[in-house]
């Protein structure tokens, strides 16, 4: 058992096993190497001694207590009984024939240092693999091994710093895996921490502190979150889709987020069908799969092709052993997409599927040949037809592209617009022909430059590219709810340029960018003092109900986040890009929507979920941003419950244990008042409770910041939100179709802000 105080020993017993020791009235034994006690007439005594490497090892010494013996001699080392840390040279390793297993083991608490209950280790199951179980439960699994990664995680390929090996060593029985350092440039570790999170940890010598390289386990990385012939991509909302041919066993449940039931297909399989290939993919485990060496990739299709059980086939490469031939039989579990963005990650998947269910192309040959003759003759006739129209289109294209010469933005927004137009000359020399040294920002929207006009003023150029997110729609709407709002917290709009396929805004130029590169950056953070802070939300605040309440229209921002929060010289907040905003009738209190827009992290529940705006959406997206402003930590997150964590649980519990002084910023300048800060963040919590109807309005909101005399109700429980990065459009050949009943996201969660 561990000890939890500092009454420990640490000697060499009588019998020279190395042991700890509580002191702390009768002398206990905690522990002990277990060696075999040591001759009495030997002629050497033994020593512990603790290597460059981090291994503690207990060994004989000569005459000389300098003497060096060769590791092969250590009598006992640390590196055999790992912990929750894992160092180069350390084993992680299982032995197939006595089932001895050396696994990392998670500590109960980060104070508590006795086993929890999180172990992590390779295992053998068919082919080697690392394996993240609570208690027996596995939770996580990298994939098998494949020589030189494991197919779960390109990520250990992709650095500079460390290598990864698993050795099979048949004649002892054992398999096992190890790290090794790429030069000495760098310490490194792997934690299993009390949550079961994997991290990878590299010691940053400039600043001091440990960086994190990688995590796991991910959304996408919990085990078998998809069920079966269900494949997960970060960044699909949502994150699991059905492969070809396959439609959701529950679609309720899995249009609500759970979708573990997984999947059934469409059409029942019979000895028939063919293959349908999917790329990129972490193979299915392989609990179900038969794994054969000397086999190529023709036999093993018509293998699994003769096999009416078998549902897919791999001929996957494993390294050393060559390409092997894995089918499967029964469900496929624990499949992963990956983002053409890494072509060499993942594997390629043959799934057997019906003859209806595969691409056109193979299926239906002989029909296309029976149609050729109807399609070219009819093909003629159109392409007659499609000519002339095209003339007509494009003289009359001329035709308005000269108007707009002229009318430019007039013929767009017509006469009420009331904003100025800038000509496209005057914002090219603003910019420096948009030089690469005045970009000050970038988004899916395009990119914003710097710019200083003729009379030296300055602004903030936001141009929108070809493939822009905010599209046209957006564009006009940004500029006619901008134009008609005036607020000392709102962004003030200068004009805007409109010159054949470019549209740009012109803003006022704030000089301290935006909220998030201050509260969520490691050198600028500490310019925050709780004042400045409180006074940023308080702006905030303002400029959300001057949008809900006293502007001529009832504005729902949408996309209320960190980064669409600008800071002008004085740190005065101004809330920033209405491309997604929607306009409210006076009475009108909710509308729902299938496009669903807006960053992870900040979106509330029934948004995110089932597409319902209120002004209350973005009460719980100001309530993110309280919390974030208050403690320097960033929100992430699908609708999800306990025990998902992010900034929304990490907030909720220490509110629940009466804990929350240890939640503010710990590099946040000057005095924090306690009772203040207890009043922000239960406001905080207020705002981002998970049911729309509980929390305040914005008018309640400002009355609860502004006066220490206005109640507050008791909390109840947030809506914790987990999200994550892009998909890949080859996991699902069906990925062009709209998800059943399942709304569309449009993602900016990478962007700087619009």
């Amino acid at each position: 058992r561990p000890l939890n105080d500092s009454t420990g020993l640490l000697k060499f017993a009588d019998d020279g096993n190395l042991a700890v020791l509580n002191k702390d009235g009768d002398v206990e034994l905690l522990w002990s190497t277990g060696l075999a006690p040591a001759p009495s007439n030997a002629t050497s005594h033994r020593v512990v001694q603790l290597l460059d490497s981090g291994n503690l090892v207990v060994r004989d010494a000569g005459n000389d207590d300098t003497d060096v013996v060769p590791g092969d001699s250590f009598l006992w080392q640390s590196f055999d009984e790992p912990g929750n840390t894992l160092l180069p040279g350390m084993r992680l390793l299982v032995n197939t024939r006595t089932g001895l297993s050396r696994r990392l083991r998670s500590w109960k608490s980060p104070d508590d240092p006795s086993p929890g209950k999180y172990s992590y280790g390779i295992e053998v199951d068919n082919l080697p693999r690392l394996v993240l179980r609570e208690g027996s439960v596995v939770k996580y699994s990298t994939g098998f091994w494949y020589g030189a990664r494991f197919t779960g995680t390109p990520s250990f390929n992709a650095n500079t710093v460390f290598n990864t090996s698993v050795v099979v060593n048949s004649g002892a029985d054992e398999v096992y895996y190890t790290d090794t350092m790429i030069g000495n440039s760098s310490l490194l570790r792997v934690l299993l921490d009390p949550s079961g999170t994997i991290q990878r940890l590299v010691w940053r010598e400039d600043t001091r502190v440990w960086g994190t390289l990688w995590t796991a386990p991910s959304n996408c990385e919990q085990f078998a979150i998809c069920g079966a012939f269900g494949a997960c991509t970060e960044g699909v909302f949502p994150f699991c889709r059905c492969m070809r041919g396959f439609r959701p066993r529950n679609p309720q449940e899995w249009d609500l987020g759970n979708a573990t039931d997984g999947c059934v297909r469409n059409t029942t399989l019979g000895c028939g069908g063919g293959f349908l290939q999917v790329a990129q993919v972490k193979l299915p485990e392989l609990d179900n799969a038969t794994v054969s060496t000397g086999v190529s990739p023709e036999e093993c299709r018509d293998r699994c092709g003769r096999d009416c059980s078998c549902t897919a086939y791999a001929a996957a490469e494993v390294g050393e052993g060559g390409r092997r031939c894995i089918t499967w039989s029964g469900g496929l579990l624990n499949v992963r997409g990956f983002s053409n963005a890494n072509p060499n990650a993942g594997q390629k998947l043959y799934l057997k599927v019906s003859a209806s269910d595969l691409d056109p192309e193979v299926n239906d040959s002989h029909k296309k040949r029976k149609k050729l003759t109807a399609v070219a003759s009819t093909s003629v006739v159109s392409g007659l037809v499609l000519l002339i129209l095209c003339c007509f289109w494009i003289n009359k294209k001329k035709t308005i592209i000269g108007r707009r010469k002229h009318q430019n933005a007039e013929g767009v927004y017509g006469e009420d617009t009331e904003v100025p137009l800038f000509d496209y000359e005057t914002i090219t020399s603003a910019t420096n022909n948009f030089s690469f040294g005045n970009k000050i920002g970038e988004g899916g929207f395009g990119i914003v430059y710097k710019g200083t006009l003729d009379d030296d003023q300055e602004v903030a150029v936001k141009r929108l590219s070809g493939t822009s997110v905010q599209g046209l729609i957006e564009f006009m709407n940004e500029v006619k709810l901008i134009v008609k709002l005036q607020h000392n917290n709102l962004v003030r709009l200068l004009g805007c340029c409109i010159q054949g396929d470019e549209r740009m805004l012109i803003y006022e130029y704030m000089q301290n960018r935006s909220l998030d590169s201050f509260v969520f950056d490691e050198t600028k953070r500490g310019q925050l003092s709780w004042r400045m802070r409180l006074d940023i939300i308080m702006g905030i605040a303002r400029g959300l109900l001057y949008l809900h309440h006293d502007s001529r229209f009832k504005i729902i921002h949408r996309d209320l986040k960190a980064g669409n929060i600008l800071l002008d010289g004085t740190m005065n907040p101004k809330i920033s890009d209405f491309g997604t905003a929607r306009i409210f009738g006076a009475d009108q209190l909710t509308e729902r929507t299938r496009r669903v827009m807006g960053t992870y992290g900040y979106m509330s529940p029934e948004y995110a979920i089932n597409g319902i705006i209120s002004v209350k959406s973005d009460v719980f997206s100001f309530g993110v941003l309280i919390l974030e402003v208050l403690s320097g930590i960033k929100n992430g997150g699908i609708y999800a419950t306990e025990p998902h964590t992010n900034l929304l649980s990490h907030v909720w519990k220490h509110w629940q244990e009466a804990n929350c002084m240890g939640l503010f910023d710990p590099m946040a300048t000057g005095i924090c008042p306690e009772t203040e800060l207890l009043r922000c963040i239960q406001i905080g919590l207020l705002c981002v409770q998970e049911l729309a109807r509980d929390r305040p309005t914005m008018c309640e909101v400002v009355m609860m910041l502004g006066s220490e005399n206005f109640p507050l109700p008791p909390p109840k429980k947030p809506g914790f939100l987990v999200f994550r990065s892009p998909r890949s459009p080859e996991l699902n050949a069906s990925s062009q179709q709209q998800p059943c009943s399942v709304n569309e996201l449009t993602i900016t969660c990478i962007l700087e802000g619009r």
